[in-house]
């Protein structure tokens, strides 16, 4: 067995962590360090054949999205990042897919490893996930929560003014949003409305 990494190939030794075992080279507690091309080399009197094979050595990778929890009042902006790191450092560019709440966002708002959601809505809330995927086939995560802060009431439509003969039915729409949602209360000339039937 050799290793051949360089311009000649060099004989792999045995070791604390490599054994060799008649045909077959046995590594314990794989490193990043041991992967790299290795070639298996058989002769007799007849000629010699061999064999290269690489061995890639995927060092798990750590995913983690800041702020974790995130509050914005109505109409800001929020920004996630989406952070990925291996024994401690940076991993670099990866493959990143955004998630609200299970399903993919479309790639408007990312920048690299962001996400910015711009003019924030009720429908906006919820939990966002990170998903990594690599070139191996594997995949890691990370989940943070968009949480909306107080915004004041605000109309988003009310009624407009009429005028009516005595008789006929009148009905009349105000809404409004804010969060927490606004309740709405109604009054005639600056008093509270009378209860009757009608």
């Amino acid at each position: 067995w050799y290793t051949h990494n360089g311009p000649e190939p060099i004989p792999v030794s045995s070791g604390p962590r490599i054994r060799l075992l008649g045909p077959v080279l046995a590594i314990e507690a794989v490193t990043a360090e041991d992967g790299g091309v290795y070639k298996c080399s058989a002769a007799n009197a007849g000629g010699e054949a061999s064999a290269d094979l690489r061995l890639t050595v995927s060092t798990p990778i750590h995913v983690e999205i800041t702020p974790n929890v995130l509050s914005v009042h109505m109409g800001g902006t929020a920004e996630f990042r989406c952070l990925v790191t291996a024994n401690g450092m940076s991993a670099g560019p990866q493959h990143i897919t955004w998630f609200k709440d299970g399903r993919q966002l479309p790639s408007s708002g990312r920048v690299g490893d962001t996400l910015q959601v711009t003019g924030v809505t009720r429908e906006d809330k919820g939990m966002y996930q990170c998903v990594v995927r690599r070139q191996e086939g594997d995949s890691f995560q990370a989940s943070a929560e968009l949480q909306l802060g107080d915004a004041p009431p605000s109309l988003v439509y009310s009624f407009i003014e009429q005028t009516l003969q005595p008789g006929p039915a009148v009905s009349l729409k105000c809404s409004a949003q804010g969060n927490p949602t606004p309740q709405i209360a109604w009054t005639l000339d600056g008093f509270p409305l009378p209860t009757n039937g009608r």
